[in-house]
């Protein structure tokens, strides 16, 4: 086996889903799935034979499509980017040229990814960040740095230090990029506030001089607000346009098996992340790009968002009713309720309660109280991260809402076993 096979047989994401198939009885709030409910089966239905009913729409979609994307597709996204982002100055739309239709987020990632670094290059994340995209990085040989995160996002105060100490011990010129998820943040659920973003970004610009370092923005939750709209995307607030790399996808907001995303690119990335993707495929899948298209142009993407919003505010409700119920009252564990997204963070600093695949605490949820969660550990670049055996990612998305409470309780139920606590809560 090569080396790149033994790293990929070594990722705990296959261990994860393993545990899910050997224990089907399990409630399941690891999972970081879509609802199935809110899978739009009647508007692609409908959309399609709308496509499929006029001969020459129908062919030009089940033809091969440009390894950039469709140009009419490419047009809505760069109004759709325009909404999203408006503010009191509508910003200018992103030109055409600079906007990449991918198959799926992960897709525009690992193409950025291949583009910006080199082996033994460093990549600067947070403490925690997304695990696929951590795996990503090991996978073409990136070192990982971390950097503090809050409540409000990344620190900037931790950024700086961490880039100080990286020029001290001369690995500054190594270091690329920045990865930020910016909007509900998987696995912490928090979105970046306005000041931190473009706080950050002053802090790149002063370190342009001794350091160009790009910011990758990772938008995959940013539809999938409860009550207010986010702030405007870094992408939006880089002046010169020749820092931030930005993703989106419609895998959350409409459908995951459409894999459907697009990405931003600075002017001098377009060409060697186009040609890298012209390798893996001969254009992302062109019959789903008219179908997204379609629901964009008509109105009933905008609809079929607004009922994915109220579905997922009101299953994060019914599960931060089970969290307040029967885990919050449990000694040493603390949660944020969620604000939009699909998870929610648990850290639980009780003896015997670590969280690690291989401790009790996972191995008494899954084989005695039959649920299952992420432990933290997969979420941190550097595993002695004192936060990695301490915290867990809970999801709301898959499961039905009659489920979350009850799945909840199970959990509730194992940290009460493990913990040694006088009672169980529940």
């Amino acid at each position: 086996m090569t080396r790149r096979g033994e790293w990929a047989a070594r990722q705990k994401i296959g261990y994860l889903m393993q545990q899910g198939v050997d224990h089907p009885d399990c409630l399941s709030l690891a999972a970081g799935l879509v609802d199935y409910s809110s899978l739009p089966v009647e508007l692609v239905h409908t959309v399609m034979e709308r496509i499929l009913s006029n001969p020459a729409r129908a062919r030009a979609a089940l033809q091969y499509g440009t390894t950039p994307g469709s140009v009419g597709f490419r047009h809505q996204i760069s109004e759709f980017l325009a909404e999203l982002d408006e503010t009191e100055t509508r910003p200018e739309e992103v030109p055409v040229d600079r906007i990449l239709i991918t198959t799926g987020s992960q897709q525009f990632l690992d193409l950025v990814s291949q583009a910006v670094f080199d082996p033994g290059d460093i990549c600067l994340v947070t403490a925690p960040s997304y695990f696929v995209y951590l795996s990503t990085l090991e996978g073409i040989g990136v070192e990982m740095v971390s950097v503090a995160c809050d409540d409000e996002g990344i620190c900037p105060d931790a950024l700086d230090e961490r880039l100080r100490e990286l020029e001290e011990t001369g690995r500054l010129p190594r270091v690329k990029m920045l990865y930020l998820v910016s909007y509900f943040d998987n696995p912490r659920g928090i979105t970046m506030t306005l000041e931190r973003r473009q706080q950050v970004l002053d802090i790149l610009t002063r370190w342009s001089a001794r350091q160009f370092i790009y910011l990758l923005e990772d938008a995959a939750y940013r539809e999938i607000w409860f009550e207010d709209p986010p702030p405007p995307s870094m992408l939006s607030l880089d002046r010169h346009q020749n820092r931030v790399i930005y993703t989106q996808t419609f895998s959350k907001s409409l459908s995951p098996g459409l894999r459907t995303a697009f990405g931003v690119l600075p002017r001098e990335l377009v060409k060697p992340v186009t040609d890298l993707k012209s390798i893996h495929d001969f254009g992302s899948p062109h019959l789903n790009q008219f179908v997204i298209s379609d629901l964009i142009e008509t109105g009933e993407y905008e609809r079929h968002v607004a009922e994915v919003r109220r579905s997922y505010r009101d299953k994060a409700a019914a599960m931060w009713r089970g969290l307040e119920d029967y885990i919050l009252p449990l000694p040493d564990t603390d949660a944020r309720r969620p604000e939009g997204g699909l998870y929610v963070w648990l850290r639980c600093a009780a003896a015997n309660c670590e969280t690690n695949f291989e401790r009790r605490l996972f191995q008494t949820a899954v084989d005695h109280q039959k649920v299952m969660f992420v432990p933290g550990e997969l979420f941190y670049s550097d595993p002695a991260d004192p936060n990695a055996s301490l915290t867990m990612r809970l999801s709301y998305g898959v499961q039905p809402i009659e489920n979350l409470p009850k799945g909840v309780r199970r959990l509730g139920d194992a940290l009460t076993e493990v913990g040694g606590f006088a009672e169980s809560q529940t």
